[in-house]
């Protein structure tokens, strides 16, 4: 095949790089729709093609870019790092609020009791912090299993007003965690709300909180919030 004007390359007929990616995906037991596939020339498009996301650089010929779902930046503009930031590291959409906004109306609450302070919202995911501290402590300088919950409503709540449509409320419903590890006072934790169901009355949320001294898995709960009209 010809990858550029003066360049014709010669190999193997059994050799393609399809192949080798579906023997790979077999091997690691992952889907074609888990794999993102990226290229510039003929020899890519069917590598392109089978991805769940097949991705074209913007340098790429008119027929690849043809048969991508999504035109990445050219190669003198780290295309392959703007895939990244933009589909991995950033996989969720924006919302129409910032941290900040969410951090201001939390003065006189629970969560401002608690000190929990949001750190990301986007949709479908949310992230939170908490000290242990006087105020969420047990009287023996251990976690209390309660501020636990308290930080998993709050961030299952933050993440459903981020996907409720107008005129709709959320209400917390039902909580369970499972408290793994334990953090001592002067630690800070640090929640992770990732939505699982996202239905027209309920959202399920599942939530990790996390130590960031030691990093260990402190609490797995499961939230679930129903969806209101607002009267």
């Amino acid at each position: 095949f010809r990858s550029s004007e003066t360049l014709l390359e010669c190999l193997p007929v059994e050799v393609q790089k399809i192949q080798a990616i579906s023997d790979l995906l077999d091997k690691l037991d992952f889907s074609r729709d888990e794999l993102i596939s990226v290229g510039d020339s003929y020899c890519d498009v069917e590598m392109i093609q089978l991805a769940g996301l097949g991705v074209a650089m913007a340098n790429a010929r008119e027929a690849v870019k043809a048969c991508a779902d999504y035109i990445t930046t050219s190669n003198e503009e780290s295309g392959v790092a703007h895939l990244i930031e933009k589909h991995i590291l950033n996989e969720y959409e924006e919302v129409p609020f910032s941290v900040e906004d969410v951090n201001s109306i939390v003065p006189g609450t629970l969560m401002d009791s608690l000190g929990i302070r949001c750190t990301k919202i986007a949709s479908g995911y949310v992230e939170a912090t908490m000290p242990v501290d006087i105020r969420t402590r047990q009287p023996m300088g251990i976690l209390h299993g309660g501020a636990s919950l308290a930080l998993a409503e709050t961030l299952a709540g933050f993440g459903s007003v981020a996907l409720c449509k107008p005129g709709e409320i959320q209400v917390g419903l039902q909580v369970s965690g499972n408290h793994v590890s334990s953090a001592l006072e002067g630690d800070i934790l640090r929640g992770e709300a990732t939505i699982m169901h996202q239905g027209r009355s309920t959202h399920v949320w599942s939530i990790n909180i996390y130590s960031t001294k030691s990093g260990k898995l402190i609490c797995t709960c499961r939230v679930l919030n129903t969806i209101l009209k607002q009267r």
